[in-house]
């Protein structure tokens, strides 16, 4: 793992890397200190509750100390009438006040005005020497005592100020304050207990969110990297299609040079291979700025196109192919109009089209139809030119492919026909196929959605 996180620092991922693994550390970060804070504060709901509770009628307390400390079963009120007692000869029966959750890990000290201790306390709780604390009445602290044993005991705890005056207990003990006590020893134990598990986990994940920081990291630069090798393809791809022209106007221009006195008709074919080199650079270049607009994304203009509109395309269509020697059949079978880009639409048809034309020898047969199908138009080429094999499919919608170079380059391509035509379905939602033709040939089949 350390090597692979030595190798990854000296890479372009890097970056990409610690800002993920910062993320992840940041999110169990929170989580961690999240649970710990919730764990805390369910464990001491009840507790904190009874505090409250006491903290606005201090007096609910004392029947529990009584019954605790002082030994006696029965008090004695002044009031007889009183609501939360039971009566029964004019003696009130210990009856704890309902809404109070108390148990056996709640401990009472009673104080005079003098803070002396004024109930009977268990001496192996260590609770015996606890002084009287008025600074903080009726707030919660944290405290521990040992035991007689030598043990820690932890404790939330709050003095109050009591009114003893409708009070009359067996005895004559004046209590003005009293000291509740709630031992959380065992809950501060199983806190300590989740808390080491929240934080093993915690950090387990961490741990996987290293490896899962790499491979995030790897999957984001991966298209980057992609995307950065189609572009150099694309640059050096470019550079060699100018190369070949470039390479002809400057062998022709200086072969003018070295005939000074030549006539322009003695040197018209140096200028005619030049200007038609120069027409082939205009052309390339004409495609390069349209591909870079296509990556930059198309604005669509959607409109009705109607069924009429592909007859006026092929009609011209038909024009191009008696002008290169090769039969058209077209079949406009569109029953209804289309929504879509009428512009981008026929860019693709004529690219197809562009294609058949090149590929397909004098006197071959090209099929054209155009019909609906799926909720889908559909548009289909076919020739029975040379055919594509099945590894150059794979790779026809690349920039500058081409399955045949020299003929290509003799008919004036570049490769970047199909790329563009790839492009545009793209943002058409469309797709494009090819198929082997029988015996001879290729079908192009578009789909877009209507």
């Amino acid at each position: 793992m350390l090597n692979k996180l030595k190798k990854l620092s000296h890479t372009d991922n890097f970056s990409y890397f610690i800002r993920y693994f910062a993320v992840f550390t940041l999110i169990f970060g929170m989580m961690t200190l999240i649970i710990l804070q919730l764990m805390r504060s369910t464990m001491y709901h009840t507790s904190d509750e009874n505090f409250d509770i006491i903290a606005h009628d201090p007096n609910l307390i004392i029947n529990f100390a009584v019954a605790r400390g002082i030994g006696a079963n029965t008090i004695y009120f002044e009031e007889e009438n009183s609501s939360d007692q039971t009566s029964k000869n004019g003696i009130f029966t210990f009856n704890p006040e309902k809404k109070l959750d108390l148990n056996t890990n709640y401990h009472i000290i009673l104080y005079d005005s003098k803070g002396i201790i004024l109930n009977q306390l268990d001496n192996l709780s260590g609770l015996s020497g606890l002084p009287l604390d008025t600074h903080h009445l009726g707030e919660i602290e944290v405290t521990s005592f040992a035991t007689l044993f030598g043990k820690e005991e932890s404790y939330r705890m709050m003095t109050v100020e009591v009114d003893s005056s409708k009070t009359v207990l067996p005895t004559t003990l004046d209590i003005k304050y009293a000291a509740i006590l709630f031992n959380t020893t065992q809950i501060m134990d199983s806190i300590e207990t989740y808390e080491r598990t929240v934080l093993l986990v915690m950090v387990s994940f961490w741990l996987i969110s290293i490896v899962a920081s790499l491979y995030l990291a790897q999957l984001t630069v991966q298209p980057i990297l992609v995307s950065f090798q189609k572009q150099k393809d694309f640059v050096e791809n470019a550079s060699h299609e100018l190369r070949t022209p470039l390479a002809v106007l400057q062998n022709r221009l200086e072969g003018l040079f070295r005939r000074p006195d030549a006539t322009i008709m003695e040197s018209s074919e140096s200028i005619a291979s030049s200007l038609e080199e120069v027409r082939n650079m205009r052309l390339l270049t004409t495609n390069l700025l349209n591909l870079a607009r296509r990556d930059d994304g198309l604005k669509l203009e959607i409109t009705d196109v109607q069924p009429a509109f592909f007859d006026e395309v092929f009609d011209n269509y038909m024009i191009m192919a008696e002008e290169n020697g090769k039969h058209l059949e077209f079949k406009n079978a569109m029953q209804q109009s289309v929504r879509t880009d009428k512009i981008l639409l026929k860019q693709v048809m004529t690219i197809l089209f562009d294609n058949a034309l090149k590929y397909t020898d004098d006197d071959g047969h090209i099929v054209i139809k155009v019909y609906n199908k799926d909720k889908c138009l559909i548009y289909s080429v076919e020739d029975d030119g040379i055919g594509i094999s099945d590894s150059d499919k794979q790779k026809i919608f690349d920039r500058f492919y081409r399955v045949d170079k020299a003929r290509t380059r003799q008919k004036g391509g570049f490769g970047l026909g199909l790329a563009l035509a790839k492009q545009i379905l793209d943002t058409l939602n469309g797709t494009i196929t090819v198929h082997d033709r029988y015996p001879k040939g290729t079908i192009f089949e578009v789909r877009i959605p209507k």
